[in-house]
């Protein structure tokens, strides 16, 4: 029993050694491309064609925010958008998602007496044909927006100034590209727990970029992302996973992968395109995010990334089960293997997190490295586990 468990860990080993490797080279040419591709020197202005200030009745971005009862969490965005630093036509369109926390008048007031872009407040009222969820209401946007390309975030994220700027120039950077995903990181962190959920949500991150430089794209992140609007109403990557509610960011990116090929993608590794978004408080609402994100990795059409999602769920539950049985059992020889084992794979995470973590400014020093992964094995399970479910309440409704 137990060189069979030692021979199933040591083949988990070499599988996640080689996954986090790929990672790491992926995020190695990700920074190469950032800094030696093609750019566009934000400095010089941005003048390709229509995308001209002389064309302010086209604007060429559509700055696109779904939202729903964010009364208390969207004033910083809403600053944040009038602080942009452009010299292009650009659009706010602020998709209200039913909200019953009177947001969408609220937003309105603020936008007629401080914004000096075009902006338009849609309050979808079940009546636009698409689902009621998120990516019911991105849809509803990109239907009515006028730019040429969609920039998305969400109401409790906060840009920099050359956010817009950045993240364009990004796409217009080479010929083909339809979608463009961009750094999120978790700001404020101050306690212990905030500290722990930004160095979890970086690698996320960090994976993001690390996998679309390899032309593997795994994972992405709705608070940063742009797109192509002509090649979203062609492809229309909702329409195969309107029943998952989640998604709204991979889905996207994984229909995109499909029909348009992962050169048509790119991560914008730049930390003038960093949008910040505040940590959750507590445990609870923590897990019921991402039991929502979970939710949807039924619907991913790449079926080697469910492959591997499935794997490093079920080995997580191996090592967890033999550690558990083992202790009750006295068998303290299957204990040492799981330590063991854990202690190997937290050091390989580790690595990884370093490595990333100087470009999103964040401490990832060990001892807060040990102690996310303490949390992480038991929270990865119970979270998978109702996220397969696919039962979840989300922002007053419930799914599933």
């Amino acid at each position: 029993m137990i060189w069979f468990l030692g021979l199933v860990f040591g083949v988990f080993l070499l599988f996640y050694r080689s996954m986090l490797v790929f990672f790491a080279k992926g995020w190695q040419k990700a920074v190469d491309a950032e800094g030696h591709g093609p750019r566009l020197d934000l400095n010089e202005g941005l003048a390709w064609g229509s995308i001209h200030q002389a064309n302010e009745a086209q604007p060429w971005v559509t700055v696109l925010v779904a939202a729903r009862n964010e009364t208390q969490r969207m004033s910083p965005l809403l600053q944040a958008l009038m602080e942009q630093q452009t010299d292009f036509a650009w659009e706010l369109l602020w998709v209200d998602d039913q909200s019953t926390d009177g947001s969408a008048e609220q937003t309105r007031n603020f936008l007629e007496h401080f914004s000096k872009a075009p902006f338009r407040v849609l309050e979808r009222n079940g009546s636009d044909g698409f689902p009621p969820h998120k990516k019911g209401a991105i849809a509803y946007g990109v239907q009515q927006a006028k730019g040429r390309w969609v920039l998305v975030t969400d109401a409790d994220c906060v840009p920099g100034p050359q956010w817009i700027r950045t993240m364009i120039a990004k796409a217009k950077s080479q010929d083909g590209l339809v979608f463009v995903a961009g750094p999120v990181r978790l700001s404020p962190a101050n306690t212990l727990w905030e500290r722990s959920q930004a160095l979890e949500f970086m690698s996320l991150n960090a994976i993001a970029a690390s996998t679309l430089a390899q032309g593997r794209p795994v994972i992405s992140n709705g608070g940063n992302m742009a797109f192509d609007r002509r090649a979203f109403l062609e492809t229309a990557p909702y329409e195969s996973n309107w029943k998952h509610p989640g998604g709204d960011d991979d889905l996207l990116m994984h229909q995109f992968s499909r029909l348009k090929g992962p050169s048509a993608l790119t991560f914008c590794l730049d930390r003038q395109a960093m949008v910040d978004t505040p940590p959750l408080g507590s445990f609870r609402d923590f897990l019921a995010q991402r039991i929502r994100w979970i939710s949807k990795q039924g619907a991913y059409p790449d079926p080697v990334v469910a492959l591997i999602l499935k794997s490093v769920w079920f080995m997580h539950a191996l090592l967890l089960g033999t550690l558990v049985g083992g202790m009750l059992q006295g068998q303290y020889g299957l204990v040492a293997m799981a330590l063991g084992t854990w202690g190997l794979k937290a050091w390989m995470d580790g690595h990884y997190t370093r490595t990333v973590a100087g470009f999103y400014e964040r401490s990832a020093h060990w001892g807060l490295l040990i102690w996310t992964q303490l949390w992480y094995l038991p929270y990865t399970l119970g979270a998978g586990l109702a996220g397969y479910r696919g039962k979840f309440t989300w922002k007053g409704r419930n799914y599933g």
